[in-house]
């Protein structure tokens, strides 16, 4: 197998030439029969010895990178889910005189490797190779610097070239498909169409009525009421919307660094179902540095650049729920998305809040509404959960 180094992310390291673990292997054992040939006055040792340090130099020599031709990534989208693979296009031309030796593209992005075989280029040609990257985790990644590799006959020695050439690419959350305004949604749908009476003179104007005594006295319609002969009084309905708010519990104690992605897919596809489905919703998370925004969120592209930043919160760094709706809960519905040790905290109106265990081994408990592994089973949970 061969023993490959790891890439130079400065891509400082224009090109090199190493061992594997055949050639490594050779190495020593030639020098120790050359050792014990001479020790022992052995000469067949000495010179099997010196013919294995010699084979794995030239191995070394011949898995020299000497590729003349450009090469241009291309990025199929800068823009890509948690899971899904980047596409990417290397266009291969060589300007040269001389055909191109075949080697190994390799490009690297958060840790994940794609491989493609650069074919042979002739003089004035140029040709289109592609590979494909697998991405783990959300954020903001460089990709590269790609480098060629080349391996000697035998195997004894990779030689490699690096390029230096690095860029940008986006991992946002994943976003499942659920179907059915059910569970906390179907609450949510609901209340969205009810028109109820309420006395904030900003609401809907719907009627005029007979006063009651205990009804607001800022809402007589005076010139009725002198008209009429009775105090009349002006009738509004609620016609806002009510916020329906997702929010993330970012606590690092709630759950591994892999349930958190999981946790991250969840909240990332119930806010965009609710956008999907007409209901304004809001997006939340216990974390300092990205508490997500108080303004309801009609594009889905914003809930998605909103959570692919966000990251586990040291217990310093953690916003309580009482911190969050410091202003009260009115008009609002609210499901918490947390680990499998969550919530880190509650709200004194335990009712209010509809909490969701996301993770391995997470579990139901008081208080909570709904326990899955993962963003996959929540999804095909969604529509029997009333």
């Amino acid at each position: 197998m061969a023993r490959r180094p790891p890439p130079d992310p400065t891509g400082e390291r224009a090109q090199g030439r190493f061992l594997t673990w055949s050639g490594l292997g050779l190495a020593v054992t030639g020098v120790v029969l050359v050792v014990l040939g001479w020790w022992w006055h052995y000469e067949e040792l000495v010179v099997v010895g010196v013919g294995a340090v010699v084979a794995v130099a030239v191995a070394t020599w011949s898995a020299r990178v000497a590729h003349s031709a450009r090469i241009v990534r291309r990025v199929g989208t800068p823009r890509v889910e948690r899971g899904e693979s980047l596409q990417i296009r290397y266009r291969v031309s060589n300007q040269g005189h001389r055909r191109t030796t075949r080697a190994t593209l390799v490009d690297v992005c958060d840790g994940e490797h794609g491989e493609t075989e650069v074919p042979s280029v002739g003089p004035k040609d140029r040709t289109d190779v592609s590979t494909t990257i697998p991405t783990r985790r959300r954020g903001v990644h460089t990709i590269g610097p790609w480098y060629l590799e080349r391996h000697d006959a035998f195997g004894l020695a990779i030689g490699r070239r690096s390029s230096g050439e690095t860029g940008t690419i986006i991992v946002h959350p994943k976003v499942h498909p659920l179907s059915g305004p059910y569970g906390a949604m179907h609450i949510v749908e609901q209340e969205a169409v009810i028109r109820r009476v309420a006395s904030d003179p900003l609401s809907g104007f719907v009627s005029l009525r007979e006063y009651v005594q205990g009804d607001d006295p800022r809402l007589i319609h005076w010139p009725t009421s002198a008209r009429m002969g009775t105090l009349m009084l002006r009738e509004h309905v609620e016609l806002r919307r009510p916020e329906f708010t997702v929010v993330l519990d970012t606590a690092a104690s709630v759950a591994t660094p892999d349930d958190f992605e999981e946790m991250v897919d969840v909240a990332a596809s119930v806010a965009v179902h609710a956008i999907r489905s007409g209901v304004d919703v809001t997006v939340r998370t216990t974390s300092r540095e990205h508490p997500g925004t108080r303004r309801s969120i009609g594009v889905e592209q914003t809930v998605l650049d909103l959570l692919t930043p966000v990251g586990q919160s040291d217990p310093d760094d953690v916003l309580r729920l009482a911190e969050l709706f410091r202003d009260g809960l009115d008009h609002t519905a609210i499901v918490m998305v947390t680990g499998p040790d969550g919530p880190a905290s509650v709200l004194p109106r335990g009712d209010s809040v509809s909490v969701v265990r996301v993770g391995a081994d997470a579990a139901l408990a008081p208080g909570i509404a709904l326990a899955v592994d993962d963003a996959e089973t929540f999804a095909r949970k969604w529509r029997p959960w009333r």
